[in-house]
């Protein structure tokens, strides 16, 4: 099922035993959750946030970080189903969901039974201050080096840097989303009411332990996994995530344990 701003895998809604809405990372559409929805339980829902400048949202600007997170809010509020609810953040995703989170947990309007955080440091601080940003610069073999430096030969895939008119739709999600969370810290407070999981590859160079540390100043109920691989962890490594999730559905309680 598709809708403008996400699309759904899995389950019946009227059936789910949990749902899950993925926010995937910098210019990823919809069909970025697809992997993670095949590998999925057969019970779970699996839906994928479709953000403004992709796929069916082409046409819209990509807006600034508030406008982002007033998407995925106005997303997990439209969810169909009423089965406990899991927001999975991937990247710049994360920064996106965490702040959906917050809204959703001051505002009302849809229950979240977590989040997890899937390849992205804690935000209290910005890591490696001298590296350079997307947001300095308008020159695009520049803007290519940089996200590289990000996110490695999957940030921005090396035949679509090679085909002009493809990074000509391409790129400017990809910068619109980076330069929208790229300078966003937040302090810890107010403490997360849902349990926190965090989920990172023990070969990323953008998330070592000391990056990912302060993730535990952010709630009362955080647990870390560490899985094989890298970055892009939602495309490389989507079993994984699966099983990550699976493996700690007790963190969530009671009624997604069930599940």
């Amino acid at each position: 099922m598709s809708t403008a701003t996400f699309t759904l895998n899995g389950a019946d809604p009227r059936e789910a035993a949990l749902r899950v809405l993925i926010v995937p990372h910098a210019g990823a559409g919809a069909a970025s959750g697809l992997a993670f929805a095949e590998h999925a339980p057969a019970g779970w829902l699996v839906a994928t946030a479709r953000l403004p400048g992709r796929e069916s949202r082409l046409r819209e600007s990509v807006p600034a970080l508030p406008g982002l997170v007033d998407d995925v809010v106005a997303t997990a509020r439209a969810l169909p189903g009423t089965a406990p609810l899991i927001v999975l953040g991937a990247c710049s995703g994360a920064v996106i969901a965490l702040e959906a989170v917050r809204t959703l947990e001051r505002e009302g309007g849809a229950t979240v039974a977590g989040l997890m955080v899937v390849s992205q440091w804690a935000m209290t601080e910005r890591p490696d201050p001298d590296r350079r940003s997307v947001s300095d610069t308008d020159d695009t073999a520049e803007i290519l080096q940089i996200l590289q430096e990000y996110g490695g030969a999957d940030a921005v895939p090396r035949a679509l840097a090679g085909n002009p008119e493809m990074l000509a739709l391409a790129l400017p999600p990809i910068v619109a989303d980076v330069r929208a969370v790229e300078g966003h810290r937040c302090a810890p407070t107010p403490p997360l009411r849902c349990p926190l999981l965090t989920v990172f590859g023990d070969e990323d160079p953008l998330c070592p332990e000391e990056r990912v540390a302060d993730w535990a100043l952010f709630g009362e109920d955080i647990r870390t996994a560490w899985v094989p691989g890298g970055h892009m962890l939602l495309t490389q490594s989507p079993a994984l995530l699966v099983d990550a999730l699976r493996g700690n559905l007790d963190q969530f309680g009671s009624a997604a344990e069930q599940r």
